[in-house]
């Protein structure tokens, strides 16, 4: 799996460490943290490019085909 990193270009997975998945928007707080459902083919994921930039990024990504959709920098919106 390659991803994207906004500064460095596409780069192999082993040069970013997965953080955490992110929490739905619509969700209230009790909803984000106790009744969270992963949906196969569709996962929004914060990774950290530790072996590049160092930039925080989140991946929309399909875990079950391993496909990425797309990848923006934290705090940037889509």
């Amino acid at each position: 799996m390659r991803i994207s990193c906004p500064h460095c270009g596409p780069r192999d997975v082993e040069e970013f460490e997965f953080r955490s998945l992110a929490p739905a928007a619509v969700a209230a707080a009790f909803e984000r943290v106790y009744e969270r459902v992963n949906l196969p083919g569709q996962s929004v994921e914060y990774w950290q490019h530790v072996h590049g930039c160092r930039a925080w990024l989140v991946v929309d990504r399909d875990p079950s085909a391993g496909d990425v959709r797309a990848v923006r920098l934290l705090g940037v919106a889509p």
